[in-house]
């Protein structure tokens, strides 16, 4: 996945290269776009050269299984009180 941020203060219809075809993507001031990796635009590299955009490329996560937590067993302890503070310890 490629994410595409346009940093300057400015909007630019950029044209990317699918493998359905050509498709013109507006991208605002201060805003961004996620595309697949297939897609690609010179247009947006030469952006990245005079610094008005940024191209980030983010890897899909593989999801993570987690084992089940393990419950604490909590020792049960008698209900009755004792009868002073030193025999409660």
């Amino acid at each position: 996945m490629k994410i595409f941020k346009n940093i300057s203060l400015q909007g630019f219809s950029v044209p990317f290269n699918t493998p359905t075809g050509i498709k013109y993507v507006f991208i605002g001031a201060k805003s961004s776009f996620q595309a697949p990796d297939g897609w690609s635009s010179q247009v947006a590299v030469t952006l990245v050269g005079r610094r008005m955009f940024k191209i980030l490329t983010v890897d899909n996560p593989t999801p993570v299984v987690q084992a089940p937590v393990a419950q604490k067993v909590v020792p049960s302890f008698p209900k009755g009180k004792k009868s002073t503070p030193r025999e409660n310890r």
